[in-house]
């Protein structure tokens, strides 16, 4: 198969190279993109496993970094604060459409309705407190 111009040989000389140098490194790269996920774009877990899978980590290396990085009991946390920052920037639009808005905002974010709706009422609370 030729790609780009370059025999399947030299493709596979170049990888083993890049693998030698530890220029190629799926671990990695998955914990690096988990990391840049929580700190500059959180996202579900769902979401971040599977943007891992759609650049090609497998799952088996997906699931560990995920499970050191970013445990199940981290997503209710980061959709908190998701909640808060939103609903802050909301605060000039009613109290429905506030709630709606955030809520819309949380699941386009990858996180299931159920815990965004939690989470956005836990954040209404804690500003009516």
């Amino acid at each position: 198969m030729i790609a780009q111009g370059f025999d399947q040989d030299t493709i596979e000389e170049t990888i083993q190279k890049g693998e030698a140098a530890g220029l190629l490194d799926d671990r990695l790269f998955a914990k690096l993109w988990v990391e840049d996920r929580l700190l500059y774009h959180p996202l579900s877990r769902r979401a971040v496993t599977q943007e891992l899978a759609e650049k090609g980590i497998a799952p088996e290396i997906a699931n560990e970094i995920l499970g050191e990085r970013y445990p199940p009991e981290k997503e209710k946390e980061i959709a908190l604060k998701l909640a808060q920052t939103r609903l802050a920037r909301y605060e000039n639009l009613d109290r429905d459409r506030r709630i709606q808005r955030t809520i819309a905002f949380i699941t386009r974010r990858g996180f299931n309705i159920s815990l965004a709706t939690r989470v956005v009422r836990a954040a209404i609370e804690k500003l009516n407190d």
